[in-house]
């Protein structure tokens, strides 16, 4: 009997990161100059834009403080050459860019929480305890070498959220890269 049922997409490992690994952890770097980085990750150039408003990045953070949870990211595996460098479309991030975005701006003291309260005001053990220890998890694909996959990976996992523009599809199907 035929399989009536795709392969699976989602291929890889979920790992149990807290906040301060994007901080501390190991950093991957841009293989050509159209990738962007946020929080010591790597974004694909056809990824769109950092698109939610300041309300929506203090409700996700305020949300981490009340217990919520950060959800989590999605990132290509890590694979490199023989000389050691990484390989194009190592570690991107595929899914998590607003969520990582708005937790860097925190830590930046871009917003405050809460009515009034930065990063910077919070003492060092609330910091510890209330923001880098908190759990972040990633799940870490296998690499995958092959961009188009990656493409439809994004769009299945992005496009339940804020609305893309008609040129955020342009740049995802090339038309703006």
């Amino acid at each position: 009997m035929p399989n009536l049922l795709p392969e699976k997409i989602l291929n890889g490992s979920m790992r149990s990161y807290t906040i301060s690994h994007l901080l501390e952890g190991t950093h991957v770097s841009p293989t050509i100059p159209s990738e962007r980085v946020v929080m010591n990750r790597v974004l694909p150039p056809w990824q769109r834009p950092f698109v939610w408003e300041r309300h929506r990045q203090i409700a996700w953070m305020e949300g981490v403080f009340l217990g919520l949870g950060t959800g989590s990211y999605c990132v290509n595996g890590s694979d490199y050459e023989y000389g050691g460098e990484e390989r194009f479309m190592s570690g991107w991030v595929i899914d998590g860019q607003q969520r990582l975005t708005s937790l860097g701006l925190f830590l930046e003291d871009a917003f405050p929480v809460f009515g009034g309260v930065y990063y910077s005001q919070l003492s060092v053990p609330e910091r510890r305890r209330r923001v880098l220890n908190q759990p972040f998890p990633c799940f870490e694909l296998d690499y995958q070498e092959d961009e188009e996959k990656l493409k439809e990976l994004y769009k299945r996992l992005s496009f339940g959220g804020v609305a893309h523009t008609q040129a955020d599809m342009d740049l995802l199907n090339g038309k703006g890269v």
